[in-house]
């Protein structure tokens, strides 16, 4: 109003003729406008909003006077305030305390290097009230930046935390597409971090002040850092998953030493089978080899002779070959003997059924009497054990039915704890065993049962006498 009065003024003493009035009335109008500007600058700031206060310092290379009212979110180290437009810094001069949730008004000079803060700021209190509620967004919205000085909360998984000297415990973590760090001060109230909620991998929640990180931190690779007041502004929300990468490394070798166990244990079956085939087939070729095959080298012996002397001693040749013709159906006998046991064996047959299946048809075959006896608990006997020893009682009772004309034949078969014992007693005409033809003559018997005696490590015990034989075999366990 008053410029245009001035203006009005000049106009007329121009009109008029009075040019140096005019000119000086100018100057008049210029300093006046001056003071008016400098008292806009330097005079009391009204109260406004925290948006239209970084507008306004955003429009200034200068500090810019402001009053701006918000609710306290931080007051540890640094003070940040918050009111429904935005969030700013505090720089207090007074040491008052103000708490967390309390209502403050702030005047001061607005500056934005780098981020929202009021300078020289004088904090009055207004009264007390509740923390605003968080800001709920996602990392890579805290990452742009819109929100910097706001009370954020977000989730994101916790890679690592370290202690961070002054200021307490700094937690790494990563959420989205961005990895950022959380600062929890050392003075924050007593308590303790729960473990699970510390372990790499767990799932948080957070809750504090953002800050955007510029330089240095910016260039580590911290999009952000999340100021933490207490420890209530860490929730675990998951705990961290079993399957880590490290468990995973376990377990896979842990089922890689698992595979080649059950591998060598099925080589080993597999071997075990193979070498009870190969003991079977050696059982098989030895039991041959102590009937057929002595069997036909006997007779071949029998013919051999019969041949050399059948021009020269006709008689005595007939007896050879009459010999050999035993020796054939003997032979036969034990070739059907050796098939008969077998299959019992294949049947898991104990020795006394063996032995009584062998006595039986001795039995029929001869007239004599031969009667079987077991006593003691019946135990379970290798097969090398079993067939030894079943041919053994089977040579001695065929010896008695045979050669010693025997009317009775006992077998026993006695199981005790330590041994078994195999007894074979007759009352035939007994015989002297040191006249007993050997193998070289065509006979096997005693020989074939000392050497089965051998295989089994066991003891072999003969007496005879005119009255009878006793044939005794003891077998340790």
């Amino acid at each position: 109003m008053l410029t245009r009065f001035y203006i009005r003024w000049v106009v007329r003493f121009c009109c008029s003729g009075r040019r140096a009035l005019a000119l000086g009335l100018i100057c008049f109008a210029i300093m006046l406008s001056k003071a008016h500007v400098v008292y806009a600058q330097h005079g009391t700031p009204r109260l406004q909003s925290i948006e239209s206060a970084i507008q306004a310092a955003g429009y200034s290379t200068r500090p810019v006077p402001v009053v701006v009212r918000g609710i306290v979110i931080l007051n540890r180290r640094q003070m940040v305030i918050e009111d429904r437009t935005g969030a700013t810094e505090v720089k207090s001069l007074q040491a008052e305390q103000i708490a967390l949730g309390d209502e403050v008004e702030v005047a001061g000079q607005m500056t934005l290097a780098p981020q929202a803060l009021v300078q020289q700021g004088q904090v009055r209190r207004l009264w007390g009230g509740s923390m605003p509620l968080p800001l709920s967004i996602t990392p890579d919205q805290a990452a742009d930046g819109e929100n910097e000085l706001y009370l954020v909360q977000m989730v994101a998984e916790l890679v690592d935390f370290a202690p961070a000297g002054l200021t307490g415990v700094r937690l790494s973590l990563r959420g989205g597409h961005q990895t950022f760090s959380a600062v929890l001060p050392n003075d924050s109230p007593d308590g303790e971090l729960t473990k699970k909620s510390m372990q790499a991998g767990a799932t948080l929640r957070l809750t504090g002040i953002l800050e955007v990180n510029h330089g240095n931190s910016a260039d580590r690779g911290d999009a952000f850092t999340l100021q933490l007041r207490t420890l209530e502004d860490i929730e675990l929300v998951e705990a961290p998953s079993w399957w880590t990468q490290a468990h995973m490394m376990l377990l896979g070798g842990i089922g890689i030493i698992l595979i080649l166990i059950a591998i060598n244990g099925y080589h080993r079956i597999q071997h075990a089978r193979y070498r009870a085939v190969a003991e079977e087939r050696a059982n098989i070729a030895r039991d041959l080899h102590d009937t057929v095959a002595q069997g036909y080298a006997g007779i071949t012996l029998q013919l051999e002779a019969a041949q050399h002397l059948i021009d020269r001693d006709p008689d005595r040749a007939a007896a050879l070959l009459n010999e050999a013709l035993q020796l054939v159906r003997h032979s036969r006998d034990e070739s059907h003997l050796s098939i008969d046991v077998l299959r019992s064996l294949s049947r898991n047959d104990r020795l006394e059924v063996l032995i009584s299946h062998c006595i039986a048809q001795l039995r029929a075959a001869s007239g004599a009497i031969i009667e079987q006896q077991v006593t003691g608990e019946p135990a379970a006997l290798s097969y090398n054990v079993v067939n030894n020893l079943f041919r053994i009682a089977q040579e001695a009772v065929s010896n008695a039915v045979h050669h010693a004309s025997a009317e009775r034949i006992d077998v026993r078969v006695g199981y005790r704890k330590s041994e078994v014992l195999l007894e074979v007693e007759d009352n035939g005409k007994g015989f002297d065993p040191g006249s007993i033809p050997g193998p070289d003559d065509g006979h096997f018997g005693l020989t074939g049962m000392r050497e089965r005696c051998t295989a089994i490590n066991s003891t072999f015990e003969l007496d005879s006498a005119s009255s009878g034989t006793s044939i005794r075999v003891k077998v340790p366990l």
